[in-house]
């Protein structure tokens, strides 16, 4: 009978200790707009909406799970500096590009590139954040490759008002990636005129990021994002991308963010 009751003592300690973090978790959502390039690798800019639902602090206060437009992160690890957590993100085919010639390609499929993410938080707190993390994704839909991305992160709020966020990363890209976003075969470049060409696996891009946020009150804020990429290596070579798009891809948005 105290076996028992010790057990259910215990139990009970653990649902308090689940109900307490789950109050203090912090959840917000924003929406807003951004000008994006058309596909990876165009030149030309297309307004899109932007979206972001994010729950914070759920067990431990540097775990968390967000999406942004079609991209969803977490760290589900309650540790101040060790990060892991589950990733995905889902790609577009071109069906609805803008370029005449692009948009006859059967290639690419949509994607749905899922995995998982690990990082080391150097300096973890309050005020700054200095993470390096990697990212390791494949494609669930359809088996078209996968991505490596190393990243480096830095945030700090500079005051009770205003925080800032920048990155640098780059991305590995399978053979199978590659040929599936970059690569024509015969019958894509009968239909678009746009010549054949053999896509194989490489780092693609280097890309900087980087977000401001202005708190108006505890609880509304706006965020300004902006990012760069330059496309290297095949994919940089890709008729899609030399002929038709542009090495250099750029990314601007806005978002009004409510935290409850």
């Amino acid at each position: 009978m105290r076996r028992n009751n010790g057990l259910a003592a215990a139990a009970a300690i653990i649902l308090c200790g689940m109900g307490s973090a789950a109050s203090a978790a912090d959840f917000s959502v924003g929406l807003g707009a951004a000008l994006a390039p058309d596909y990876e690798g165009s030149d030309d800019a297309k307004a899109v909406p932007l979206w972001s639902i994010r729950a914070s602090a759920l067990y431990h206060p540097e775990t968390y799970v967000s999406l942004v437009g079609t991209e969803l992160r977490s760290n589900l690890v309650p540790h101040d500096h060790f990060r892991a957590g589950l990733i995905a993100k889902y790609l577009a085919d071109y069906e609805d590009v803008d370029d005449s010639r692009v948009k006859r390609l059967n290639r690419p499929e949509a994607a749905l590139q899922t995995g998982v993410t690990l990082g080391y938080d150097f300096v973890a707190g309050p005020m700054i954040d200095a993470v390096f993390e990697i990212d390791a994704s494949y494609d669930a839909l359809h088996g078209n490759g996968g991505l490596v991305t190393p990243r480096a992160r830095y945030r700090t709020l500079l005051n009770q008002r205003w925080r800032l966020e920048g990155s640098i990363s780059s991305s590995y890209a399978s053979e199978d990636y590659m040929s599936n976003r970059f690569g024509i075969g015969s019958g894509d470049a009968g239909r678009s005129g746009l010549d054949q060409y053999n896509a194989d696996d490489g780092f693609k891009d280097v890309s900087l990021a980087g977000s401001v946020t202005f708190m108006v009150t505890p609880n509304w804020s706006l965020t300004g994002l902006v990012g760069y990429a330059r496309m290297i290596g095949d994919a940089e070579d890709s008729p899609i991308v030399e002929d038709r798009g542009s090495q250099d891809q750029a990314f601007t948005g806005a978002m009004v963010n409510y935290r409850f």
